[in-house]
């Protein structure tokens, strides 16, 4: 089992304002976002970004979809720091969205490979991130996380069955997509409200 926020908190002063302080490479990061931004018309819509790290996905949006209303949260106080000074005009909070309700408002709750990190009770974790999430949005929820049908697996990963979470999915909506189209060890879940 991994401590999170002390292996993101060690790869940030490592790296620094690098995808690597996430735990990805440029590629991946940029296909991720690429993946979530495609939910739904993003353009003019709040959108809380789950997991924020740096802010990294508010660039991304910003330069693809144009004007947003953004809000980041993440339990790392360093990464929320950080991610304040890079955007000191958006709203970044620490919070720990797995064991506590999001503030709702949000058109969209967008969270890229959330819990990705082994933590030994990962799949009940997921469902109560997906939960609240679904929970906190009025449109839909956009979820990026590590596949059992993953052509490779690392160490100290988490990887979760696509079926599995499908389900869960199916007991908060009937409004789902799942894709698994974008990378062999990786796949996106949408929720939407209608």
């Amino acid at each position: 089992m991994v401590d999170i926020r002390r292996f993101f908190e060690s790869r940030l002063r490592k790296y620094g304002d690098s995808p690597r302080s996430l735990d990805w490479s440029e590629q991946g990061q940029l296909r991720r976002f690429e993946v979530l931004s495609e939910i739904g018309n993003l353009r003019g819509r709040h959108v809380l970004d789950v997991g924020c790290g740096l802010g990294h996905l508010y660039d991304f949006l910003r330069d693809r979809v144009g004007e947003i209303h953004y809000t980041g949260l993440d339990m790392s106080p360093r990464m929320i720091h950080e991610a304040r000074r890079r955007h000191p005009d958006l709203s970044f909070q620490v919070h720990d969205a797995a064991t506590t309700l999001l503030p709702h408002g949000a058109d969209f709750v967008l969270a890229s490979g959330l819990m990705n990190l082994e933590i030994g009770q990962n799949e009940a974790a997921m469902e109560r991130l997906l939960r609240n999430c679904y929970s906190a949005c009025r449109e839909g929820v956009g979820v990026t996380m590590l596949s059992r049908w993953a052509d490779r697996f690392d160490r100290n990963r988490h990887y979760y069955d696509p079926v599995q979470i499908l389900r869960m999915a199916r007991r908060l909506t009937r409004w789902v997509v799942l894709r698994h189209d974008y990378m062999p060890h990786d796949f996106a879940l949408y929720l939407y409200k209608r």
